[in-house]
């Protein structure tokens, strides 16, 4: 799974263009499924026909937090939007690919040199607004012959990198591509199931769970497992009831976020599930959410788990995993979807 990994999480997709995305996941699961399509909100849909009337959905998310250019100016600087849910404070010093109709091109978001900072400058909170792109050129006239505009999208340049193990790997984008990697290889390996298997890669999760909230009212559904990242420790100077959930100790069953609270029922099958897999677990409470806040109140209402892989530095560019914990999560959605079948 590790090069599958490295490969979704170093390609650009934010939110609303995930298209580079999309064709790196069909090229990995098109022979292994019946059929696939992509509906109006850009979601890839995935079917694996099986044998019995029970229906399922595993869901990941595909896009990115990143930005989208604003405006450029008169001296070729360029600044920007963000998408999704930034720390301004990681937005300094780092490169950029801004995405535009020609050709990718390398930029930098650069800060004035700590030698012409006033102290009153040092001390104020950094502001999106105060931050541009440099590409190196000294007009607009230069950068808008490179096919840059308004609206095109931005990524962080980071490449994927092995730290002091080598199931300890770290990436931009590791929320949700984990997630990704995890659905591809969860389609691969179902074989001749007895429920039907809808493996979904939505969209815009990041700028409020959007795409999943028309996948799933479009798709016939008994259950639903939505995999995601979430935060993990231990982090410095963090204190232990912020982050509750460690790496290399198992996926979160998560119990509740800002949108969901996961039933006794569903609680009861991943527990089980995960006990029968023999797979260590943890249990998290999230401050933020997932595309299961949107799953499970759509129509009558969708029986949903949410099983999150633990990420550190989340939503920065050195999200760091455990690659282990990635295989751990493939067992519990696999012996998950198994279990309720036979009990929903």
């Amino acid at each position: 799974m590790k090069q599958l990994l490295k490969k979704l999480s170093e390609a650009p997709g934010v939110s609303g263009n995930e298209s580079r995305i999309k064709d790196i996941i069909i090229g990995e699961v098109k022979e292994f499924i019946d059929e696939i399509r992509e509906d109006s909100m850009g979601n890839l849909i995935t079917v694996k026909k099986g044998s019995g009337n029970f229906k399922v959905m595993v869901a990941a998310h595909m896009d990115e937090i990143g930005f989208m250019v604003k405006h450029i100016d008169d001296k070729g600087f360029i600044s920007f939007e963000t998408i999704g849910g930034f720390d301004p404070r990681s937005l300094g010093s780092q490169r950029v690919i801004i995405h535009s109709s020609k050709r990718d091109v390398l930029g930098v978001i650069g800060l004035k040199p700590p030698h012409i900072t006033t102290q009153e400058e040092k001390d104020r909170a950094l502001k999106v607004e105060d931050l541009r792109i440099d590409i190196g050129l000294n007009s607009k006239e230069e950068v808008e012959k490179l096919g840059i505009k308004p609206g095109d999208s931005i990524t962080r340049d980071i490449s994927f990198s092995e730290l002091g193990k080598e199931n300890i790997v770290s990436c931009k984008s590791f929320d949700n591509r984990a997630g990704c990697a995890v659905l591809i290889e969860l389609i691969k390996k179902i074989k001749n199931p007895d429920f039907t298997l809808f493996g979904v890669f939505t969209t815009q999760e990041e700028v409020g769970l959007r795409g999943a909230k028309t996948a799933a009212y479009g798709i016939p559904i008994d259950f639903a497992i939505i995999i995601d990242s979430t935060t993990a420790g231990p982090i410095p100077k963090t204190d232990a009831d912020k982050v509750t959930i460690s790496l290399g100790k198992g996926p979160s069953i998560d119990l509740m976020d800002r949108g969901f609270i996961l039933s006794e029922k569903v609680k009861d099958i991943l527990i089980k599930a995960a006990n029968e897999a023999g797979v260590a677990y943890q249990t998290h409470i999230s401050g933020g959410s997932t595309d299961g806040a949107a799953v499970h109140i759509t129509k009558a209402g969708i029986p949903t788990a949410v099983i999150s892989i633990p990420s550190k530095y989340i939503h920065s560019t050195v999200e760091i995993i455990d690659l282990n914990d990635l295989e751990s999560t493939l067992k519990l959605a696999i012996k998950s979807l198994e279990i309720a079948k036979n009990i929903l």
